[in-house]
Order: structure tokens, then C-alpha cells, then sequence
């Protein structure tokens, strides 16, 4: 597996309240979309790489793509 979604994985099996731990500010709409996009799997290499880094720089990030992949993984095909 690869290593950069393996903690990903991780919080996917608990609870999302256990990530959030402190108040979250509220996220910009344009790093939603970007969330959105990398749960989804949508985006391009370039914004990959780019997403990671805001994640390592902004762990309070990681709440909110866990809720989205979350979402992803149990909506209807």
C-alpha cells in the first residue's frame, strides 16, 4: 500500500470525531473544492502533490478530507 494514504486509511476506520480534536476553523470554499477533488481521486498529479503538502503544512485539514472520503465511500452509485 502506499505509504501516503496509509494513515488516511487509518482514520477511515475510526471515528471522525476522533481527528477533530480542536475547533476547526471554517475552511475556505476553494480548499473544500481541492479536498473534494483529491478524495475523489479527480485530480491531477500536480494537484496531488500539491494537496499533500497543504496536509503536512495544515494537519486541521485532515478532519475534513476524512468527512469527504467518508462521504464518497457511502453514496449511492
Amino acid at each position: 500500500m502506499n505509504d501516503d494514504f496509509k494513515i488516511l486509511l487509518e482514520f477511515l476506520e475510526g471515528d471522525v470525531s476522533e481527528v477533530g480534536g480542536r475547533s476547526v476553523a471554517t475552511i475556505p470554499a476553494d480548499v473544500k473544492e481541492k479536498i473534494a477533488r483529491f478524495a475523489s481521486g479527480k485530480c491531477t498529479e500536480e494537484e496531488r502533490v500539491e494537496m499533500k503538502k497543504m496536509l503536512q503544512e495544515q494537519p486541521n485539514l485532515i478532519p475534513a478530507l476524512v468527512t469527504e472520503t467518508k462521504a464518497l465511500r457511502q453514496a449511492p452509485e
